[in-house]
């Protein structure tokens, strides 16, 4: 109940324009007016979205999807990198086609393991995979009085 009516919060601030986050990161090719849809969420990989971990989740995960992967996982083996959004909304994963987003660094460094992600794109028409476009980082964390005191 609590999460839902902080989303309509979110939602309702996002719609005035009050809410924009961190960087919105373009493809140089693809411009916002291309991006039919937009989906906000916890941005994690699909093994972690299946075992419900989205707080703690190993990163390892993001190289070769699955935890504890790194007991057989060879440097130089092939990536797997199962990006996914978990949305709270709907509670439901978007996989992520990232073929045509030439920003994955900036996506990993901004928006792995963050609630409140808001991944652009197309939605593809076989399944619920969003090709993504651009992406808003959450934004930071607010500055607290106490921080640094305890």
């Amino acid at each position: 109940m609590k999460k839902s009516i902080l989303g309509l919060l979110f939602a309702s601030l996002m719609i005035i324009g009050c809410g924009k986050g961190g960087g919105d990161h373009n493809d140089s090719n693809m411009s916002e007016a291309n991006a039919s849809f937009e989906k906000q969420g916890f941005l994690t990989t699909k093994w972690c979205a299946e075992q419900g971990m989205f707080q703690d989740c190993r990163m390892e995960s993001i190289v070769c999807g699955e935890g504890e992967c790194y007991q057989k996982w060879e440097f130089g083996d092939e990536e797997k990198m199962e990006l996914v959004l978990y949305s709270n909304d709907d509670l439901q994963y978007y996989p992520l086609d990232l073929s045509k987003f030439h920003h994955v660094a900036e996506l990993l460094e901004e928006g792995i393991n963050k609630d409140q992600v808001l991944i652009k794109g197309d939605l593809a028409d076989n399944n619920n995979t969003i090709i993504v476009t651009s992406f808003e980082a959450p934004p930071p964390p607010a500055k607290s009085f106490f921080k640094g005191c305890l």
